[in-house]
């Protein structure tokens, strides 16, 4: 039996014994998942050699690379072609590439596919990538020629957008705040230009069929910068899905499909979610489990999965404040400063008020950090 039908065998097994859905409902011979997944946040610096080495290595892994950029979330699909295109030949200048557009025909995209050894999806609307190449949460032509590319050991990168897409369930837009079931109101303190909808009509998280190329987890990008904790945990538990993937702006974390192993390529970095031993309480949600993935680490989700034990919350005590701006920092990267510091297991637990909920975290051990989600306040 090969490492890829083990694998999602044992994903099977873990999740249908919680009672969560598993990649039994994902489209496509599962058995055949192999390739690899490269998860970016969004805001990709044209100078971050990390993320571009890691995706033309990947490229190039089993010949030479040959690169797809797809466009279709993207407004101005033209501006994106040919900064995508020069940034990847200043860092490969022999590098073949092309760009496959939303008007490109069936025909000429399945071709381009079927020569490539990596594909990259820019960034924009999620939702136009599904429309174009998966409408209906149907297979087409363009779709299954992206499974193909997988199945012959290729890579699929998105960022932003291109990120948010990846898993069987994706996000169609929402903040936190609502999608924990939070109504906007005076007490929420005022947006940021660059704040997720909040929209009071549609509480609960906005979530509908993604790429499926990413097996029982959900994704999501520009992930401490925009506040979106709340939203990965409260869509982990309207699909009953176990672990959410939150990556941050200029990071990027690999999914190998083959071995389930998560690593983390960028120095900036992300979060894994685990909501198995969740507990809820009106809108106050306690035992979720976190780990910053940080760059050069790797954590094997088969082994994540077969724990069994459940999440041993720390004693209360008290939680000191963390505000949201401190002198010298970055306002947008307070959710990250929240999760690193409480990774020390002489921290304190840290309690921070953001835009319509609470986040407070303690030391749960092994680098783990225990998380509780207030929306009540």
């Amino acid at each position: 039996m090969n490492k890829s039908v083990t694998l999602l065998i044992t994903i099977v097994g873990i999740c249908a014994s919680s009672g969560l859905s598993t990649v039994a409902n994902a489209a496509g011979p599962s058995h055949a998942r192999r390739g690899a997944l490269l998860l970016i946040g969004g805001g990709l610096d044209d100078d971050n050699r990390p993320v571009y080495e890691r995706f033309l290595a990947l490229a190039a892994a089993n010949g030479p690379a040959r690169i797809v950029i797809a466009t279709a979330a993207t407004g101005d699909q033209e501006v994106e072609a040919t900064g995508k295109t020069e940034a990847l030949l200043t860092w490969a200048p022999r590098v073949h590439v092309e760009v496959v557009r939303r008007e490109t025909s069936t025909a000429d995209t399945v071709a381009a596919i079927n020569a490539a050894s990596a594909m990259f999806f820019t960034g924009g609307d999620q939702q136009r990538i599904t429309d174009r190449y998966r409408p209906h949460d149907k297979s087409t032509p363009e779709w299954e020629a992206m499974h193909r590319l997988l199945m012959r050991g290729g890579v699929i990168a998105g960022t932003s957008a291109g990120d948010a897409m990846m898993g069987e369930v994706m996000f169609y837009g929402g903040g936190s705040a609502t999608a924990l079931g939070a109504k906007p109101g005076p007490a929420m303190t005022p947006p940021r230009e660059d704040d997720d909808e909040e929209d009071p009509a549609q509480l609960g998280p906005r979530v509908g069929p993604g790429m499926h190329f990413m097996p029982g987890a959900i994704s999501d990008s520009h992930f401490f910068e925009r506040d979106r904790i709340g939203r990965l945990v409260a869509a982990l538990e309207a699909s009953k899905r176990r672990v959410g993937i939150g990556v941050g702006e200029d990071a990027a974390v690999e999914f190998d499909l083959g071995s389930g192993e998560l690593r983390g390529i960028s120095v900036s970095e992300s979060l894994l979610v685990d909501i198995t031993d969740m507990q809820r309480k009106g809108l106050k949600r306690t035992g979720i489990l976190a780990r910053v993935i940080g760059q050069g680490d790797r954590i094997s989700l088969a082994d994540w999965l077969a724990r069994r034990a459940p999440l041993t919350m720390p004693p209360a005590r008290p939680a000191r404040a963390m505000p949201i701006v401190e002198p010298g920092q970055n306002r947008q990267l307070a959710a990250w400063r929240l999760f690193r510091q409480a990774t020390d297991l002489a921290s304190p637990a840290i309690r921070q008020h953001l835009r319509g909920y609470t986040l407070t975290v303690s030391p749960a051990g092994r680098g783990d950090v225990a998380l509780e989600i207030d929306a009540e306040n």
